[in-house]
């Protein structure tokens, strides 16, 4: 009886081992922030208004976005009626507006797809220059 138990707990040993091995893996190739360049002072932004159907459209792919771990660049979205000021100066004349502020004051619009994976592919392209 006493080898038995023996047995049995080296094999749930055994079997910890290898679950925290398992959730070890997991975290180290699974939860990589996405790298991204540009400085941490770039901002991607989405101008919107909540009555605009388009804003209201663009919003699921632009929270996906904003709840990534993007290195060197922040997410934002700022509403143009809360913020009349910062959208008068931006000179936000359509909504949605996207852009890209980068941190020497260059501004890059964005005219892509409004989806989750075509921001990706614009920050890629755009702030690993």
């Amino acid at each position: 009886m006493n080898s038995d138990n023996n047995c049995f707990n080296k094999n749930l040993l055994y079997l910890f081992i290898i679950l925290f091995g398992i959730v070890v893996l997991y975290f180290i190739f699974c939860k990589k922030p996405l790298k991204i360049g540009g400085t941490k002072n770039d901002v991607f932004v989405l101008y919107y208004v909540d009555w605009c159907p388009h804003c209201r459209n663009i919003k699921p792919a632009w929270n996906k976005l904003e709840k990534e771990n993007l290195d060197n660049v922040t997410i934002k979205k700022i509403n143009c009626e809360e913020n009349e000021t910062i959208s008068q100066e931006k000179n936000i004349e359509g909504f949605p507006t996207i852009q890209l502020e980068k941190a020497n004051g260059e501004i890059i619009p964005y005219e892509d797809n409004r989806e989750y994976d075509s921001f990706i592919v614009f920050l890629n392209n755009n702030l690993n220059n």
